[in-house]
């Protein structure tokens, strides 16, 4: 479970992308009107490669900021670096680079910077050492647990059926619309729901603590696995901790918190379930790290909503913690998942089959990009 070649980066290439159509996530904070994304691909000396995936899903051109981050700021700084584990790289990114960001009031882009290379170094380490995830970690099972995630209002008696036949026995549903009310929503698919199967909520950082505590109140008695994100992420420690002590709901969150200290607060606090995203902070490394230093009762449950590159990373988090650990992918229609690598990422028995190939991740195919990129314009 240690790497030991030694790898010299020569090369750094953006792939913003973009999905046009289909049906995408109604959150509490607004529409997807189209699917952006941005890819990297690290290549070392030897021709080697490795890919990575930068969250990039707001606002819509996010993935091309960013990509002329990549482009402009850190392919410089990453060619020629040598290095042994990933963990080696971004330490000194972070060295070089953080008071630039700090500077430019970009301190969480870097985060999602940063998380991206590091799938794309875990990657192409992989690659290089000739070994699947699985066997470089040792795992029993090359499956990870998913949870079937972003089920809109109005699409219950669709999504629920369908992961349900998929053996997924978790369903998070997307609440927080006073159109549709919380409660309406929860009762109505826990009507849809198998028997055994259980029901999760999303409310995207919509309450204060006062709509938070009441909302969560009307929903005790569906016996919820967790609330995700019924504060916004900045809210201060008391709040949090006020919210977990009002609810017999156990409450998660993760995907806008950075540092490992914050994560860990954020269980001392009596969080249960903590989401970090592979693709906006830590990346493989250091989600791998924060395992293994959470209280026993506190689970990690990895966030994402992204492509197929992203989603594979996470689900591979989930299968190296193992059977307590559930992966989320999201049930709305997204080619970038589903349409740009050849290996299928199929939903068996509620899990999903990792790559036993070479590498973390299944590398996209040149026909794939090509239809899904969007033009980074130079200005």
């Amino acid at each position: 479970m240690s790497f030991n070649r030694n790898i010299k980066l020569c090369s750094l290439k953006a792939f913003p992308l973009i999905a046009q159509g289909g049906i995408s996530p109604n959150m509490a904070l607004g529409k997807m009107p189209t699917r952006p994304a941005l890819l990297l691909r690290l290549e070392d000396t030897s021709g080697c490669f490795g890919w990575g995936e930068i969250w990039a899903n707001f606002p819509p051109r996010a993935n091309i900021h960013k990509a002329h981050i990549l482009e402009d700021v850190i392919a410089s700084e990453i060619c020629g670096m040598t290095y042994v584990d990933p963990r080696e790289v971004i330490e000194m990114l972070r060295k070089k680079l953080s008071v630039y960001f700090l500077h430019i009031g970009q301190a969480h882009v870097f985060e999602h910077i940063l998380a991206g290379i590091d799938i794309a170094l875990w990657d192409l380490s992989l690659r290089s050492a000739d070994m699947s995830f699985s066997d470089f970690m040792g795992l029993k099972s090359n499956y990870g647990n998913t949870y079937a995630t972003s089920i809109n209002a109005s699409d219950l008696e669709q999504y629920i059926p369908k992961h349900a036949e998929m053996g997924q026995r978790f369903f998070k549903l997307k609440i927080g619309f006073e159109e549709h009310g919380t409660a309406e929503i929860v009762k109505k698919g826990n009507k849809l729901i198998p028997k055994g199967a259980s029901i999760m909520v999303d409310s995207n950082q919509s309450w204060c603590l006062m709509e938070a505590t009441k909302k969560l109140r009307t929903l005790e008695k569906y016996h919820l696995i967790f609330a995700e994100e019924p504060l916004r992420a900045d809210a201060s420690d008391n709040e949090w901790a006020t919210l977990v002590s009002s609810t017999n709901i156990p409450i998660a969150a993760g995907e806008n918190i950075y540092g490992e200290n914050n994560y860990l607060k954020m269980a001392e606090l009596g969080l249960k379930y903590l989401q970090p995203d592979v693709a906006k902070w830590g990346g493989m490394s250091a989600i791998l790290d924060l395992a293994k230093k959470l209280p026993g009762e506190v689970k990690l449950w990895p966030h994402f909503m992204g492509t197929a590159i992203g989603q594979y990373a996470a689900i591979s988090i989930s299968a190296a913690i193992g059977e307590q650990s559930y992966c989320e992918v999201d049930v709305n229609e997204n080619s970038l998942r589903t349409d740009l690598c050849d290996h299928p990422m199929t939903i068996r028995n509620g899990a999903v089959q990792l790559p036993n190939t070479p590498g973390l991740v299944p590398e996209p195919t040149e026909r794939a990009i090509q239809k899904l990129s969007q033009k980074v314009m130079n200005q």
